[in-house]
């Protein structure tokens, strides 16, 4: 434990030696065929796309229908993606950490709506008991007694393998909203969805201050449309959802187009279709996939394992985007 905080530790002051006015990392290279460039895309209007950033159910549950969230003592964030794939579980338990390291003084909560192992492999100290997981919070109507302290000082309630027992607990979206209300949380909750657009993840969307739409490629995008078409209908801002490249390899190059790389590309059609976008991107790294296949069986954060690899800046660099679009008011 004392390795895992030191971690946490050095990149907490790594962040305050960097608090200077142009603490973002610059623009990257693109000339360099490295996989891991850096967090800043194109812009709308430069000739190099390497060079600029971009311009932009349990029945005792209580029935409510869909609202915009309103004032709570937390902020729920949702990383959702129709396809799998993408990345999204990767990005999703290492903004938890990141979150941690970054504001100590904020709880967070991790949610894991997916059927996969990595939430748990990642952050569980000791094996829950038998009905302290996830579908045993659903039916108790809260999360609070299933919440445990994780790895790296984030709380997580342990998942379940049975998501349809788990969509079954739900008669409607806007009940997940309740089960968190009745939770009695401060911080941040961070929510994994599975990769589809069931009632689930329509709930973690509903419930979400700030949405992360993981793509990576072209069938992604195209699913990311769901999301915006779902705000839509609820009457709410298209900027609740920022779409988030991930995995891209700018190694991929294209002869005689507008846009020589896999992420100009990318972010031609997202500018076309309007929506809004984060300005880091996720590199795909070997370094980083490793993290999640080793002897011991664990999943290991970025912050431990990779701390000198350039998806550690940024995850740094696209956590503070996340703080921003949480308070925008307090991070100008």
């Amino acid at each position: 434990m004392s390795k895992i905080y030191d971690a946490l530790r050095q990149a907490q002051l790594l962040r305050k030696q960097e608090q200077e006015p142009s603490a973002r990392p610059a623009g990257p290279d693109a000339t360099q065929p490295d996989a891991e460039s850096t967090p800043t895309p194109p812009a709308a209007d430069a000739t190099d796309p390497g060079q600029s950033r971009s311009p932009f159910s349990k029945p005792s549950l209580r029935q409510t229908a869909p609202t915009t969230p309103g004032a709570r003592d937390y902020k729920v964030v949702s990383v959702v993606s129709n396809k799998g794939g993408v990345g999204k579980t990767t990005i999703a338990v290492n903004l938890a950490v990141y979150l941690r390291a970054m504001r100590e003084d904020e709880p967070v909560l991790l949610l894991g709506f997916d059927d996969q192992t990595t939430l748990d492999r990642m952050f569980e100290v000791d094996p829950p008991k038998p009905g302290e997981d996830m579908l045993a919070a659903f039916d108790a109507g809260s999360f609070r007694r299933f919440a445990r302290m994780g790895q790296y000082g984030v709380d997580y309630v342990p998942t379940t393998r049975d998501l349809s027992a788990l969509k079954a607990r739900l008669s409607s979206p806007a009940e997940l909203q309740t089960l968190l209300d009745d939770s009695d949380r401060k911080g941040f909750v961070l929510i994994d969805t599975k990769s589809d657009f069931e009632i689930l993840t329509q709930g973690a969307l509903d419930a979400s201050d700030l949405i992360l739409v993981v793509v990576k490629d072209h069938a992604s995008l195209i699913e990311a449309r769901r999301v915006f078409d779902r705000l839509e209908q609820l009457g709410r801002p298209r900027e609740t959802a920022r779409i988030v490249l991930s995995l891209v390899d700018r190694r991929v190059k294209y002869r005689g187009e507008e846009t020589t790389d896999v992420l100009g590309h990318l972010l031609t059609e997202i500018r076309r279709e309007g929506y809004p976008v984060f300005e880091t991107f996720i590199s795909r790294s070997p370094k980083v996939e490793s993290l999640y296949t080793n002897p011991e069986g664990r999943a290991f954060s970025i912050i431990q394992g990779a701390s000198g690899s350039m998806v550690h800046r940024q995850m740094r660099s696209l956590t503070d985007e996340v703080l921003g679009a949480l308070s925008p008011s307090e991070n100008p």
